[in-house]
């Protein structure tokens, strides 16, 4: 059995969170439809639900 950790801060209501893990953290910029994120060790994601289930993600790494 693992123990994890996550909070999840909000910065400014459904639209920037600070997340918080045990594996490091994470900043949030958006809505649940649309959002960007940065994480602690460069890695950087954007993601975009549509509409009938459809979604769409990009990830991208700081080398």
């Amino acid at each position: 059995m693992s123990i994890y950790y996550h909070k999840r801060i909000t910065i400014i209501p459904k639209l920037l969170h600070l997340n918080l893990s045990d594996r490091g953290w994470s900043l949030s910029l958006g809505t649940r439809r649309a959002h960007v994120t940065r994480h602690s060790g460069g890695h950087r994601s954007a993601s975009v639900r549509l509409p009938g289930g459809f979604s769409w993600h990009r990830s991208s790494h700081r080398h």
